[in-house]
């Protein structure tokens, strides 16, 4: 069965800033984006041979106010196929490309060329690599691998790797990155290889799932690709609660838009004037700003428009016995000292320590921004904005959070 780069139905999100700019209820400048969701109906191999067809089969939509035009599939700055938008705002670009043994030893680089009736574009890239032959390489992990070891522990293991064709190489990745140091390119057996494995993780590994993936060539150009996971716990007892991969949704998601710093939780529209106590943050979808702000639940404006009595009856905001105060600010750091955060009184110095002014509001969110917050209860906290899965008000942020205890 051939690797896939994507699984069936799964959606896209290109975000283009354009140059007009607006303001939202905080009065944070933010950019004007065209937002284009793409889902892909046919799966995409990354791996072919010569004797076989790549087939495009997608159906693009606009996520924001923009009207959609056209896409155009693309190979090395040569135009394959133009789709038009329909009268529903929508494209749907079907296209089979015949692969050539010219392409044998090649990455083809596609490229998808959206553009709204602004001549406005975004771009996405689908790269497929093209083998001789299906690879015959056997890789067998040893039984005993772990899938889970402390930040102060390390693995090491042998895997056994035959190939029919000599090897060319065997490299580790961890995500984008090569890991250059377990890299091997000579073997005694060309046939043959017994390949070590072997990771020390670092503290900012600490509470997370490493994905790595061994990569195996042989000299005809076929490669093998194998993913090994690995959880990594915490070995030193922190005086801060981390929060993975936390969904907090817009108004009209099915994920909640409101946390409990305290406790990690995430609650729902309905029901939510009980929880009102537990509650220190509200997320939304601006429309007149076009992005995510999450805001204290004291934010006057998510009250009076978007968790309405209208909308929600009782448990509207205005309705909750209690309205928790939180204060934001959007601060710059990289996603490895967010990950190097070892303290609570770490976290607590990035707010105390920061200049900029405290609001009620976060403001716009982008991915990669990182805010710093304090709760009612005195609580200092950082939180780091990883992705965002579409960007409307049926969306949601997905959120690394730390908070003091």
């Amino acid at each position: 069965m051939k690797n896939m780069i994507t699984t069936r139905a799964f959606v896209l999100v290109f975000l283009l800033a354009l140059l007009a700019c607006k303001k939202d209820e905080t009065n944070v400048p933010i950019m004007d984006v065209l937002s284009v969701k793409l889902t892909q109906n046919v799966d995409l191999p990354y791996i072919v041979t010569s004797k076989d067809q790549i087939v495009f089969d997608v159906t693009i939509s606009s996520n924001s106010d923009h009207i959609i035009k056209d896409a155009t599939l693309s190979l090395d700055g040569r135009e394959l196929h133009t789709a038009s938008a329909s009268a529903t705002n929508e494209i749907v670009l079907k296209y089979s490309y015949k692969v050539t043994g010219n392409d044998v030893g090649k990455s083809l680089i596609f490229r998808l060329t959206v553009t709204d009736e602004g001549d406005k574009t975004v771009d996405k890239d689908f790269t497929v690599y093209v083998e001789s032959a299906p690879a015959e390489i056997d890789v067998v992990f040893p039984s005993d691998a772990p899938s889970e070891i402390r930040d102060d522990e390390s693995v090491d293991f042998n895997i056994a790797i035959v190939s029919e064709n000599d090897l060319k190489y065997i490299k580790t990745f961890l995500g984008l990155d090569e890991l250059t140091a377990l890299t091997k390119e000579t073997f005694e057996d060309p046939k043959e290889a017994v390949y070590n494995f072997n990771y020390q993780p670092t503290i900012a590994d600490a509470d997370k799932t490493l994905v790595f993936t061994i990569e195996i060539m042989d000299v005809m150009g076929n490669i093998v690709k194998h993913d090994y996971s690995l959880d990594i716990r915490r070995s030193q007892e922190v005086d801060f609660d981390f929060y993975a991969d936390v969904n907090l949704g817009a108004q009209r998601s099915t994920a909640g838009p409101f946390f409990n710093a305290n406790t990690g939780e995430v609650y729902v529209r309905s029901g939510a004037a009980a929880k009102s106590a537990g509650i220190d943050m509200v997320n939304y979808w601006s429309g007149s700003g076009s992005f995510y702000n999450i805001v204290s639940p004291t934010y006057a404006d998510v009250a009076t428009h978007i968790y309405t009595v209208a909308a929600d009856g009782d448990d509207a905001i205005v309705n909750w016995a209690t309205r928790n105060e939180t204060f934001f600010k959007k601060i710059s750091m990289t996603r490895n000292e967010f990950d190097l955060l070892a303290s609570g009184t770490e976290i607590e110095g990035l707010y105390t320590g920061s200049s900029v002014a405290e609001s009620l509001a976060t403001g716009g969110l982008a991915n990669n921004n990182v805010v710093v917050f304090r709760i009612t209860s005195g609580k200092y906290g950082v939180m780091y904005i990883k992705s965002r899965s579409t960007s409307n008000n049926t969306g949601y942020l997905t959120i690394d959070i730390k908070v003091q205890k």
